[in-house]
């Protein structure tokens, strides 16, 4: 199977996968390259493509938006339905870089740090389960 049977291109997006991971940190994760412009016509299509990406991954992935020239809140919206399937996951999702588009959706919504190492909530397999609120211990 051939990488545009997995990746393939519509509504004004591509996705193409990265064969190397481009960190130690990366190793184990998909590196995905996304290009064209994210809009309400191309959301559903990424989506679609990202969630085959992270269900094949071991890790997660890590997103490259350097090609992106245009990004809106459907783009957005769809990194945090990938990012909460990755969490579901027991994965993460990094974005490793951002075009001026990318980058100032991010800074002005403050979701940045969701998409850092930071910003990963996998819990610890040493961690005390979770309690309810209103609940003692």
């Amino acid at each position: 199977m051939e990488a545009s049977d997995l990746f393939p291109r519509a509504a004004g997006i591509e996705v193409f996968p990265s064969a190397e991971p481009s960190a130690p940190a990366d190793v184990g994760r998909t590196v995905v390259l996304v290009e064209g412009e994210l809009d309400l016509d191309s959301a559903q299509t990424l989506y679609q493509q990202l969630r085959r990406a992270l269900d094949r991954s071991v890790g997660g992935l890590v997103i490259d938006f350097q090609g992106v020239g245009f990004c809106d809140c459907s783009g957005l919206n769809t990194l945090l339905r990938v990012r909460h399937r990755a969490l579901a996951q027991g994965k993460t999702i990094s974005v490793r870089a951002a075009g001026p588009a990318v980058d100032r959706l991010l800074a002005m919504t403050r979701t940045r740090a969701l998409f850092t190492s930071a910003g990963h909530t996998r819990p610890r397999p040493d961690a005390p389960p979770a309690r309810a609120l209103g609940h003692p211990a």
